[in-house]
């Protein structure tokens, strides 16, 4: 213990270091120094606002392993998340800009830097415009444009009688059929937010698994077309929330998402599907699969039958039960 005396001391020592501090500042510098002290005082919410956005990113980062990303890690690492010049590399910005960044200081950021640095930390919708207001910037509107189709498509549809035919957007949603995909994919037997998705249908319906002669390698198959449909969807509402609950909901789908990030993303070239359909012998297809010039983000699915049998099968089909 120190008496009263060397406590007088120590303080005024103490004071005098600070002064001497403060006269080796320029004018600016005190003045800038003084006001965040007293901003601080305050409460100031600017303040807390550049407060709470560190906090932010330094945990939505330290979330986040190299794994989840697609990188791969070399030695030891000190701590579990990524690195500040990973998520830097990533977002395509200079490291001190994201260090000041993450550091809540008072720098310049555009919308563009800010939904990079949100797809490179895998940020949600909610996630995302949460760090734009945190950055000061108005959240960016993630609902894609309506999308009005050309009623044309429905007949070109039906007018495909060698098979199935179905028009797809980015989701994999089914937005049009002819009657043969309606009959065999039974479009309109399910209800619910995801009841038209294809590759909801394929993980939650036990139906439509058993369609499948070759499940285990369509279900592939889709989570890569969904996966390379994803990419440039990052953040949008409906998308997201398809994923989660596939994720949430069905184990297999979840490893297959998880691998597909080092599988890659699925070809659209023409292949070979079997149907395994109730009263019937097993139905080849060739799915050929085209990209239409005014929707590139959807797609338009034929598949003629392979086969004879298949043919024939197709034909009854068409006919109906009294025909």
């Amino acid at each position: 213990m120190i008496g009263a005396a060397e406590s007088i001391q120590l303080h005024a020592r103490n004071r005098d270091d600070r002064n001497a501090t403060d006269r080796s500042r320029s004018a600016p510098e005190r003045m800038e120094s003084s006001l965040r002290i007293n901003n601080e005082l305050r409460g100031d919410p600017t303040v807390r606002q550049r407060q709470e956005l560190r906090q932010f990113l330094q945990a939505r980062r330290a979330a986040l392993k190299p794994e989840d990303v697609g990188l791969r890690t070399t030695g030891r690492r000190r701590a579990t998340g990524l690195r500040r010049e990973e998520v830097a590399a990533m977002a395509g910005v200079g490291l001190t800009w994201y260090t000041w960044l993450e550091q809540g200081r008072d720098i310049r950021v555009s919308e563009e830097m800010l939904e990079r640095v949100a797809r490179s930390l895998r940020l949600s919708p909610n996630d995302t415009a949460y760090l734009f207001l945190l950055a000061g910037r108005r959240p960016p509107d993630h609902r894609p444009p309506t999308v009005k189709l050309d009623p044309a498509l429905q007949s070109v549809l039906e007018g495909f009688t060698a098979g199935p035919a179905f028009l797809i957007n980015a989701r994999v949603d089914t937005l049009l059929s002819n009657r043969l995909a309606d009959q065999i994919y039974r479009l309109n037997e399910e209800e619910g937010p995801f009841a038209r998705n294809m590759v909801w249908r394929l993980f939650m319906d036990p139906l439509r698994r058993q369609l499948y002669a070759d499940w285990k390698e369509f279900a592939v198959f889709g989570v890569g077309v969904l996966r390379g449909n994803y990419a440039s969807r990052i953040g949008d509402p409906e998308f997201e929330n398809l994923i989660r609950e596939l994720r949430s909901n069905s184990a297999e789908f979840a490893r297959i998402w998880r691998e597909s990030s080092q599988r890659g993303t699925s070809s659209l070239a023409p292949s070979e599907v079997r149907f395994r359909i109730p009263g019937k012998e097993i139905l080849r297809f060739a799915s050929v699969r085209l990209t239409l010039p005014t929707y590139p983000d959807h797609l338009i699915v034929f598949l003629p039958a392979l086969d004879k049998a298949t043919s024939a099968a197709i034909s009854a089909m068409m006919k109906g039960p009294n025909e």
